[in-house]
């Protein structure tokens, strides 16, 4: 049985109250420009990958200690009608007031990380890229279980252009300064 992202639609735009009385069922709830997305539970390659990715992003920035990252469930608020949980986020040490106590990002994160889903692939590729670019996030990764592919996209000019590998194939982020991440890493364990 393959999992679809449901959106469901409402008479009004859709507010962070409305989302905060979502059942508790498993489902993960969106609001995006004010209709619900209703995602099922991730795959487990899915979780794979952000337990690999949030692992190298932690070994780095434990070491580094200029930010720190954290997996979902994360309420990052861009508006009253734009409320999402992406997969991964970071933020910078000198911005972490920006995650209040509740749970809720209020400013755009430094750091942006999706793992695409069958049942996400189209919304984490075009509304979310769209909605985090016009809300300033500076980097925004996506990562595709199905090709193997990482793509790190770089806020300039407010849309989002890719970063090329190095010859050795790594991918350079731009706000984790020194930061190079081997696709092979983010996809290991798969098989």
């Amino acid at each position: 049985m393959i999992a679809v992202q449901r959106t469901v639609v409402f008479d009004r735009p859709l507010t962070y109250d409305d989302l905060a009385g979502m059942p508790d069922d498993g489902n993960r709830y969106e609001v995006i420009g004010g209709e619900l997305l209703v995602n099922p539970a991730p795959r487990r390659d899915h979780q794979e990958i952000v337990s690999n990715l949030n692992w190298i992003l932690e070994s780095f920035l434990r070491s580094s200690g200029f930010a720190r990252v954290y997996t979902h469930p994360v309420d990052l608020w861009f508006g009253p009608n734009d409320i999402v949980e992406p997969d991964l986020v970071v933020i910078l040490e000198q911005r972490l007031d920006t995650y209040r106590p509740e749970g809720m990002v209020i400013e755009p994160p430094d750091l942006v990380v999706e793992v695409l889903s069958p049942s996400t692939r189209g919304t984490d590729r075009v509304r979310k890229m769209a909605l985090y670019a016009r809300s300033g996030v500076p980097e925004y990764w996506i990562a595709d279980p199905d090709q193997r592919a990482l793509k790190i996209h770089v806020l300039e000019g407010g849309q989002y252009g890719p970063v090329a590998p190095d010859n050795g194939g790594k991918l350079a982020s731009r706000v984790l300064e020194g930061l190079r991440v081997d696709p092979v890493e983010v996809f290991a364990r798969l098989d």
